[in-house]
């Protein structure tokens, strides 16, 4: 009889391993999370989208909101916005297949005459830019010399893409005010 009751003993004793292992596995949760897969960034547009271009070379006049963009986004630019609320100011995005050793951006400075409201040219602007990339956007911004005034605006924007260093000025703008001619005296009849 004692073997019959160590045969019962073991199968209950199984049966309730058994049934405790089976317990603990119910409650033990096993999670595996899904990884984030990231999502790529949609490759530039090139030829940029909005820009002008010519022999691989691509420019655009930003509109005030982009300004307005870059300047917030950029702490580095606020001296910038000084200088700009004394004198006329411009910006032209460029950028161009091959890359830039160095950029010139010819402009001209107008402002309305009071008499008619038409535009008169009142002085040149030259700027020189670092290089760039290819396919790299810069952003090259055109300070004059001359004094903000209601009407005041740079135009006439020719941008030049140097693809040799040889003679590659210092970046900045030379301003160059058109003087205005001085009467003459007329002979007088004595």
């Amino acid at each position: 009889m004692n073997s019959k009751l160590v045969k019962i003993l073991i199968t209950c004793l199984a049966a309730t391993l058994l049934s405790t292992t089976t317990g603990q596995a119910d409650q033990i949760k096993v999670v595996a999370k899904k990884t984030a897969k990231p999502i790529p960034s949609p490759a530039a547009k090139w030829p940029p989208e909005g820009f002008k271009g010519k022999e691989g070379v691509y420019a655009k006049v930003p509109s005030g909101k982009d300004v307005l963009g870059l300047l917030s986004a950029k702490k580095s630019l606020q001296p910038l916005v000084k200088t700009c609320e004394e004198f006329a100011c411009g910006a032209v995005f460029v950028a161009s297949e091959t890359g830039c050793k160095w950029w010139e951006v010819n402009s001209s400075v107008f402002s309305l005459k009071a008499s008619d409201l038409s535009k008169e040219k009142v002085g040149t602007l030259t700027t020189y830019h670092k290089s760039s990339k290819e396919k790299a956007l810069a952003t090259i911004f055109l300070i004059s010399g001359a004094e903000v005034t209601p009407g005041t605006s740079i135009g006439s924007i020719k941008v030049i893409c140097h693809r040799d260093s040889a003679n590659k000025p210092k970046p900045g703008n030379i301003y160059s005010p058109i003087v205005a001619p001085t009467p003459t005296a007329s002979p007088s009849n004595s």
